[in-house]
């Protein structure tokens, strides 16, 4: 497997890359070969490769070779229910905005987020607000709970993995790999929102063993190609 990465004036600067090489090399020394390899660009422009950098980076790589274009997972229909939520969550347009609401562009990764009771024209995830003690990064794949870290809030405070991995199976259109945050919320774990697994901040999560797969995995299904 090839590994495109990212790198802005000829550094890498992400920490998934940061990690994912040392993956790599981990990879490369339990298997005494180099089925792993690795090429670091500025920018997207070479084929047959599986690419790791920001959103545009990835983003640009998929629309330009597959002519694909990834779109925010939010919260999942199948998750928007209360019980998983712990707040009234819709889809709706700028018209469903009544007062101040979480808004979150349906449309477009990284685009449209604000707390607000107006938005551009657009389609959005509308969310009541709730005050969050402390955030969680679940990892995700195959189905599996496969790591759990802190992004915010009290480190202390822990979320409860058996709800976490309930929420897991429910999910039931979820990618082969992925991201499920999660905040609790008056002593509930409650979902936050749903990444696919590119461009996403690791907090620590270092499994050496699965990580290439879990990026070259969710890649290749995306674009539908079998690797």
């Amino acid at each position: 497997m090839k590994y495109l990465i990212q790198t802005i004036n000829g550094k890498v600067k992400h920490d998934f890359s940061f990690t994912l090489l040392e993956s790599i090399e981990f990879q490369n020394w339990i298997r005494n070969d180099k089925s792993f390899e690795v090429c670091f660009t500025d920018d997207p422009t070479m084929p047959n490769y599986i690419p790791i950098g920001s959103v545009e980076f990835v983003s640009k790589y998929i629309s330009d070779y597959y002519g694909l274009v990834p779109k925010p997972k939010n919260i999942p229909i199948e998750l928007i229910g209360k019980n998983w939520t712990g707040r009234t969550v819709i889809n709706g347009t700028e018209k469903d905005i009544i007062g101040e609401k979480f808004v979150k562009s349906n449309d477009k990764i990284k685009s449209f987020t604000e707390i607000c009771s107006t938005a551009p024209e657009g389609n959005y995830q509308i969310s009541d607000l709730i005050d969050i003690e402390s955030e969680w990064r679940a990892f995700v794949y195959e189905g599996k709970l496969v790591g759990l870290q802190n992004y915010s809030g009290e480190f202390d405070i822990f979320p409860n993995v058996d709800k976490i991995k309930a929420m897991i199976g429910a999910y039931k259109t979820q990618p082969i790999a992925f991201t499920l945050d999660v905040g609790i919320c008056n002593n509930d774990t409650v979902i936050i929102e749903v990444h696919d697994f590119f461009s996403c901040g690791l907090y620590g999560f270092a499994e050496h063993k699965i990580l290439p797969f879990m990026f070259s995995k969710w890649f290749y299904s995306f674009v539908g190609v079998n690797w």
